[in-house]
């Protein structure tokens, strides 16, 4: 039996040996359609978001203590609209303190929902959130410092889909749940009992957590929808902690129509597109020349290592297979044109600031990260700069207004990077230019090898009581120090 046969006859791929493949099914699951909240239509009242501890069986058979917003796990896909301000109250009941993070957003500091907008146990945090970009896929979760990670993993994150004129009046699938689909892409470890698990070590850390089975809208893969005939769009986000995923098509490219800021200049066709825990990407699948096409998620993000050394080659799972059904659904074509998109202008910029990532800042630092309320176990410290995080603490005062370009490298391993309260456009990744489908709004970079530089811009203020962060999207790695902070003014 082949690599590809045995995929297919387990029905859910590859999992590791720790326990993914004890909770493999023959058959998929149904996808989970996670609830809209369409607010494009006005808002008269305030948002009203909960964040509750609960429980959910995410295809086990048992339950798993979770944290959910307004629902047992994860929270609910918001649709806005560019110019609407949003008053949220954000009521936090998990029994600890959190925060919730507009990730994507580009928004005054104050309201980012970053570390210093913490919420108590017991509280509402209610801020007035406006809505200025063009059409784009956003997300919120906790931000907690030194928490992240664990409150992340177990429930706190959402999707915020941000629509405009354009977005609204496109010839492109939008129909929720039956042409246009959310899917938020995670990975879980699972005790012997079915319940889902997090356990921190030195070596986590170091990697950041990695779990054994993949999770769709909070379901085990594979999950399966069936779909009319005609292009399907799908909005993926991976929420990971540490993940990278690699994505392709069993039939066909991967078309991607929109990166995290918003759409690109045309469809880009590619073979696979590797995703960072935090990004997103939308992608259109045509559903009118075939009865069943499938998106496979390499576990390993494309790039060998672990599975291939297991079993001689990339490994990958079904996340999602989609069935054509005999209803006529969305008839127009793939588009051609998707948005006006000018190519980045590096000599726009007036100032260049450097980041240096870095895994290990030794004995004398790490004992006054602890102190800083990082959270690295027994692994040391993470920093930026030779620094780690420190609340009081500003790393960087930027200019309101000023295109920069802000350079970003690394000691060891391929880290995430993304920077609050901004889109910006990727000048070169790892040295060289980045792939055709990164190369339009960007709020995340990968970097491993050589330099990945970006040409920024922030047009809101953020204080020294309310900054934003710079950080990596490792999310262990965020507790563990790799975060600073910067003014706008």
């Amino acid at each position: 039996m082949d690599r590809r046969t045995f995929l297919k006859s387990t029905g859910a791929g590859m999992f590791l040996a720790g326990g993914g493949l004890a909770w493999a099914k023959s058959t998929a699951r149904p996808l989970p359609i996670i609830p809209l909240t369409d607010l494009t239509g006005g808002v008269e009242d305030r948002v009203s978001l909960a964040l509750n501890p609960a429980s959910h069986d995410f295809g086990t058979g048992v339950a798993s203590e979770t944290f959910g917003i307004n629902h047992d796990y994860l929270g609910p896909v918001l649709k806005v609209k560019q110019g609407q301000t949003l008053p949220f109250d954000v009521a936090n009941n998990i029994g600890d303190t959190s925060t919730i993070h507009w990730h994507g957003l580009h928004i005054p500091g104050d309201v980012d929902g970053g570390p210093h907008q913490e919420i108590e146990h017991g509280s509402v945090w209610s801020p007035d959130v406006p809505i200025v970009q063009h059409a784009s896929m956003n997300w919120f979760h906790s931000h907690m410092h030194g928490k992240t990670a664990q409150q992340t993993y177990k429930g706190l994150a959402g999707v915020l889909l941000i629509e405009d004129d354009a977005s609204l009046s496109a010839d492109l699938p939008k129909t929720y749940g039956v042409d246009d689909f959310t899917l938020i892409l995670q990975d879980k470890m699972f005790d012997g009992s079915g319940k889902m698990a997090y356990e921190l070590s030195a070596a986590v850390f170091e990697d950041g957590f990695e779990g054994d089975t993949l999770v769709v809208n909070g379901a085990i893969a594979p999950v399966a929808q069936t779909v009319p005939t005609g292009l399907v769009r799908l909005r993926i986000l991976n929420a990971c902690n540490a993940r990278f995923l690699g994505l392709s098509m069993e039939t066909g490219p991967v078309t991607v129509i929109a990166s995290d800021g918003g759409f690109l200049s045309a469809p880009v066709e590619a073979e696979s597109i590797v995703m960072s825990p935090g990004e997103r990407y939308e992608i259109l699948v045509d559903m009118s020349a075939v009865e069943t096409n499938f998106l496979n998620v390499n576990l390993d993000g494309g790039g060998g290592g672990f599975f291939a050394n297991l079993f001689g080659g990339n490994q990958t799972t079904t996340a999602l297979s989609l069935t054509r059904s005999a209803t006529n659904g969305f008839d127009g074509a793939m588009p051609a044109r998707l948005a006006n998109l000018e190519p980045p202008k590096s000599a726009d910029a007036t100032v260049t600031r450097s980041f240096q990532l870095e895994m290990d800042v030794g004995a004398d630092l790490a004992a006054l990260a602890l102190a800083w309320d990082n959270f690295c176990g027994d692994a040391g410290a993470m920093a930026i700069n030779g620094q780690p995080m420190k609340m009081d603490r500003i790393d960087e005062e930027v200019r309101k207004g000023d295109s920069e370009i802000w350079r970003i490298s690394v000691d060891d391993q391929l880290h995430p990077f993304h920077i609050h309260g901004c889109s910006f456009r990727i000048l070169s990744q790892n040295g060289g230019p980045p792939p055709a489908y990164a190369s339009g709004w960007k709020d995340m970079v990968h970097v491993e090898e050589g330099w990945s530089e970006v040409l920024v811009r922030f047009d809101f203020e953020a204080t020294k009581d309310a900054p934003y962060m710079y950080h990596c999207h490792i999310l262990e790695h965020e507790d563990c120090g790799m975060m600073g902070q910067f003014t706008v003014g």
